[in-house]
């Protein structure tokens, strides 16, 4: 019986995630909403060692992007964690709203 227990105990361990959310901020909301854009990063890392964030580079780029010619505006930025041991996956959602004219 207890030969059984310690693979399930194994499997079951690696398989759980927990999620963290770690920071969010938030801009001034404008009045106009109607035009809501949203962008999301992510960075894997082996034991939440990170050498780099650029990986946040790349939604402020998306969200700048999706709104060529106008002024974002009332965003969100979400940092979250998600862990499966040993890998850590970070995550950047930013929402906004963009505005034009």
């Amino acid at each position: 019986m207890f030969k059984r227990f310690i693979p399930l105990a194994v499997l079951m361990t690696a398989l759980t995630g927990c999620v963290s959310l770690n920071s969010v901020s938030l801009t001034q909301v404008p009045a106009e909403r109607s035009n809501e854009i949203s962008a999301t990063s992510s960075s894997w890392t082996f034991l939440g060692i990170a050498f780099s964030n650029d990986f946040v580079d790349e939604a402020v780029l998306d969200l700048k992007s999706q709104c060529a010619g106008g002024k974002v505006e009332g965003i969100l930025t979400k940092f979250q964690h998600t862990v499966f041991i040993p890998v850590v996956i970070r995550e950047v959602v930013a929402t906004g709203y963009c505005h034009k004219g």
